[in-house]
């Protein structure tokens, strides 16, 4: 029967496991929380980074509409005015063609007032949002995304959202001029990821609170054991002292002074007996492990158990002739920790099995974390995409990883001891390395892009970071190089520019870059006070061959139009385009008067009147032209290409195969 204290100890105990299990209950449910504030956190950024390109790639995609004439012309209408725009119904087709097959269910635009001038719900154009948070910040350059669980108040929209989604607000840039035209709202469904989100926090928080619930039964038995155990002592107290005194004399040797833990097990009682050094080791008080009779194998971890079972076997069975292992120990308060544990049977029975055996266990953590962490850095250095460069102090190579061979095409065995020159593609002047040693001395890193050759003799263009390595002493090293191909990505950023600007099928200026093109030499021709013509070409009959011949002969001519419509430019300053369709441009500046012109617009109709053998088809063709100079038919851009436009259309209802000067 348990005396006063000992229920007190018990009670003690048990109170100290019920806390232990509250405990673990609140770090399961913060462990939830952490969880799905970050999964929203994250699946928020990436949202807003698929708006914003998305906001872009919707832009790129309708500019050629007029969309930046159309969202500056809202700026002077009132929301009716808008709502009867003409270009509404044509980006609304173009919208619902781009969005089609993504998670964006709405789109809405609004001009440099906060109206809306567009929306993919047609009830919402004309309202005013200037006072919306995201609409403002949109306009100051601040781009921003909210989430709105479903049936909650959206603080951007002011309103109850049936749906989980994100909203958000990106800026509006004219590609050319660099401005801000309006802001792109962007709502994103995002109903499926949030309640796949909410699925893995409660999958997260059910198997933590299992778990520890179930390490709390294991402790609660543990500490029941224990205090059992305790009370039995109290009862042997005499017998308990006589083998203390016994123990004692057994750690008597170099060991404990060592810092390795002692234990003396009986093989045939199970009773065990500790030394203070292992007592401590593991955080146990001297009286928690005396004598006790506990499982060999109850702190071993389930990982290891199965090593160690065999090994032990193997021993006691005379297989080997040492008994020693590396494995995890669990301490009293629940972490674990690596041990070299050894050992030796010294006594036997008569039948030769063991009775008696003495072992210590040495605390290898520190030594074992270092080298998970070399075996980590290691892996790492093996497996990045990146090549990763080691040299010493003189800039000799000591080491390289395997991505090096995949983009240099050296093995290891032909650049080790060498400088990493041999890479070099003679491409940059001594100034170039004289300024990156400069920066790297200075600062001890440098970065940049740099072409070096493949032992192909391949020129390939590289991201390359330098870092200078120190010593615990503060002494220079080695220096660490990493570096990626960057090749490809260079060369389809060049395709992706030149598409943005040239007409993919004659090769001529495209709308935008020929816009970009009249803009500044009209503001060079206003500078300098010189003249500047503006022609506009439409080729007659071209609809005809292209019905009757089909586009791809139509194709073919238009290509063959654009060749000799530069073969009657020699200028480099001069610029042919094309609009569209049929349509061409020509921009002359700095001409001395409109002779000038006149003269090119000549040269230009005889060539069209050629015949055009395009596939073993004799083509005949014409042009009708209209010209118009800066300044006298327009002060700026738009005016001049109206005046060029209407001229053109005189030509046209005048007889074709013409051309005609502005009035």
């Amino acid at each position: 029967m348990l005396g006063a204290k000992d229920q007190t100890d018990f009670k003690l105990l048990r109170y100290f496991t019920t806390t232990s299990l509250v405990a673990f209950v609140v770090v399961a449910g913060l462990l939830g929380y952490v969880f799905r504030t970050l999964s929203i956190n994250a699946m928020l950024g990436e949202y807003e980074g698929q708006h914003t390109n998305m906001a872009r790639f919707l832009a790129n995609e309708i500019w050629e509409h007029q969309f930046d004439t159309f969202i500056l012309d809202t700026e002077a209408k009132t929301a009716n005015e808008i709502k009867q725009m003409p270009q509404i119904p044509l980006i609304n087709r173009e919208m619902v063609l781009l969005l089609k097959g993504t998670s964006i269910f709405k789109v809405k635009l609004y001009n440099r007032q906060g109206m809306t001038v567009f929306s993919s719900d047609p009830k919402q154009i004309g309202i005013d949002k200037s006072s919306n948070p995201g609409v403002i910040g949109a306009l100051r350059g601040r781009s921003a995304s909210e989430l709105t669980h479903r049936n909650s108040f959206s603080t951007f929209e002011g309103e109850v959202q049936n749906r989980d989604l994100v909203e958000s607000y990106v800026p509006l840039y004219d590609p050319f001029s660099g401005k801000l035209i309006g802001v792109f709202e962007i709502y994103g469904d995002a109903t499926q990821s949030v309640a796949y989100i909410g699925e893995r926090q409660l999958f997260i928080v059910t198997t933590v609170v299992g778990l520890l619930a179930l390490l709390y039964m294991v402790l609660f038995i543990i500490v029941q054991r224990a205090q059992n155990l305790i009370n039995r002592q109290n009862l042997e107290r005499e017998r308990s002292q006589q083998a203390l005194s016994e123990s004692e004399e057994r750690w008597k040797f170099a060991l404990e002074g060592a810092g390795d833990g002692v234990w003396d097990r009986n093989m045939q009682t199970g009773e065990v007996v500790y030394s203070k050094r292992y007592r401590e080791m593991y955080g146990f008080s001297d009286e928690d492990v005396d004598l006790l009779k506990e499982d060999w194998d109850s702190r071993v971890h389930p990982d290891d158990l199965k090593n160690v079972l065999a090994e032990r076997q193997a021993y006691l069975t005379g297989q080997t002739r040492s008994y020693a292992n590396e494995r995890r120990m669990q301490c009293k308060d629940g972490s674990w920790k690596w041990v070299l544990s050894r050992g030796m049977v010294v006594a036997r029975d008569a039948q030769g099995n063991p009775a008696r055996m003495i072992g210590t266990h040495s605390d290898i953590s520190e030594r074992h974390k270092r080298e998970e962490e070399l075996r980590l850095a290691a892996t790492v250095f093996d497996t990045v995409d990146e090549a990763v460069v080691i040299t010493d102090m003189e800039n000799r190579i000591v080491s390289v990883n395997p991505a090096f061979t995949t983009i240099t095409g050296y093995q290891p065995g032909e650049v080790i001891g060498k400088d990493p020159k041999l890479l070099g593609s003679g491409m940059h002047s001594a100034e170039f390395y004289r300024d990156m040693w400069q920066q790297l001395t200075s600062t001890g890193a440098w970065h940049g892009e740099i072409s070096n050759r493949h032992k192909n003799g391949k020129l390939y263009v590289e991201w390359l970071s330098i870092k200078k390595v120190s010593n615990r002493l503060g002494v220079s090293t080695h220096y660490v190089a990493v570096f990626s191909d960057i090749t490809e990505r260079k060369a389809a950023e060049e395709r992706m520019q030149h598409l943005a600007h040239f007409d993919l099928l004659t090769g001529l200026a495209n709308r935008t870059l020929f816009t970009d093109r009249l803009q500044q030499a009209v503001a060079k021709a206003r500078r300098d006070k010189n003249n500047l013509a503006l022609m506009f070409i439409d080729l007659d009959e071209f609809k005809p061959v292209n019905d009757g011949l089909g586009h791809h002969i139509g194709d073919l001519l238009l290509k063959e139009v654009a060749n000799r419509l530069q073969e009657c430019l020699r200028r480099e300053s001069d610029t042919v385009g094309r609009l569209g369709g049929d349509e061409f441009v020509v921009i002359l500046p700095e001409i001395e008067a409109a002779k000038d012109a006149l003269n090119v617009a000549d040269k230009i109709l005889h060539t069209l009147n050629q015949p055009f053998d395009i596939a073993g088809h004799d083509i005949h063709i014409s042009a009708s032209i209209g010209i118009a100079l800066f300044p006298e038919h327009g002060s700026d851009e738009k005016l001049l290409l109206k005046s060029a436009d209407a001229a053109m259309y005189r030509a046209k209802e005048g007889g074709r195969n013409r051309l005609v000067l502005a009035e």
